[in-house]
């Protein structure tokens, strides 16, 4: 089972969206981007909620875009979660169930189910007032899951929770999904829940897919600047301190690619790719497991003065401002984007 969106296109006043991708079995592609960049149009025109002015949403080569949103069979787990307050938690998760006219003892049973592979069996005749945030996430999942859909969709699902119990999510979502062969979209502007969730991820941005790979692809070997800063994984300098004076080149630096330790690398080690680079330290912030160095190349013929991060080691013992500090990168690992 595959989902495909084929020249979807939609315009709103000075905003357009133009999407092509494709979502495997078993798949979950994350469609994460900034805020306004389209990601949750996209998602209402997949699921019929939204009209295209053009293309296709197609599931195993059917063609559903003539359909509307009940007849597409596509779920979708919204931000706000919808729950229904007047409903236990077997009631919604058995809505849809009871609509479509599955008898009493089927709807069970697939609350049964459901709920077992959420791990929240035994919670069918919990009032929702009584769960807590990652509970009720979990009913939201449910519900979507027990109609045997044809797809799932989910739409910054996490956004409202805290950073441990989001992060909890996280890897719950991911034993969720061992069980569900759905091709399924999930959409966030979360880029390390993007990374952690999804078998590839769709960069999108002013309504148009920059970039897709999988995450180490575009955080480690980004192919463009945009990239490059969204998934701030790395350093960006002119291109011309590495050699390529191409204009409007710019040379993304991996942050593990860095290193401020002098002793370990110098001009005569056998380790000919390691490239040393003379900043101007500013200051530096703690974070707890890391330590980010503000530095300031040096005017050049290159380029004027310019200001960039570096990420050392919560032990690197920071010089006073306005200090020389001499940097080594790892020229293998350097990648050249526009």
């Amino acid at each position: 089972m595959s989902l495909e969106v084929i020249g979807l296109k939609r315009n709103y006043g000075d905003f357009s969206l133009s999407l092509d991708f494709s979502v495997g079995m078993g798949e979950t592609l994350a469609l994460v981007g900034p805020s306004g960049s389209g990601k949750t149009t996209a998602l209402n025109l997949i699921a019929g909620l939204a009209i295209p002015d053009s293309g296709k949403v197609m599931i195993d080569s059917e063609d559903l875009s003539a359909l509307p949103p009940w007849k597409r069979n596509i779920s979708i787990v919204f931000q706000d979660l919808a729950l229904f307050p007047h409903l236990d938690v077997g009631g919604n998760i058995a809505y849809g169930l009871f609509i479509r006219g599955v008898p009493r003892k089927e709807r069970e049973k697939i609350i049964d189910e459901t709920l077992k592979i959420v791990r929240l069996r035994g919670y069918a005749s919990r009032r929702i007032h009584t769960l807590s945030g990652g509970e009720r996430q979990r009913v939201a999942i449910a519900r979507s899951l027990a109609s045997s859909p044809r797809a799932l969709l989910l739409d910054e699902p996490f956004s409202s929770l805290d950073l441990p119990l989001r992060k909890e999510m996280r890897r719950e979502f991911l034993e969720i999904r061992a069980h569900s062969r759905l091709p399924c979209v999930f959409v966030t502007h979360d880029r390390d829940e993007a990374a952690m969730l999804g078998d590839r991820l769709a960069l999108i941005s002013g309504g148009r897919i920059i970039e897709s790979g999988s995450g180490p692809e575009l955080f480690l070997e980004p192919k463009t600047a945009f990239a490059a800063r969204f998934f701030d994984a790395g350093v960006l300098l002119p291109g011309g301190v590495f050699g390529n004076c191409e204009e409007g080149v710019q040379a993304f630096i991996p942050h593990d690619a860095i290193r401020f330790d002098d002793h370990k690398y110098n001009e005569n080690s056998p380790d000919a790719h390691w490239k040393p680079i003379r900043a101007r330290f500013n200051n530096a912030i703690f974070e707890g497991s890391k330590l980010t160095v503000k530095l300031i190349l040096p005017a050049s013929e290159i380029s004027g003065e310019l200001g960039f991060e570096a990420i050392a080691s919560p032990r690197f013992k920071p010089p006073a401002p306005g200090s020389e500090v001499k940097l080594w990168v790892d020229e293998g690992m350097v990648r050249f984007v526009k």
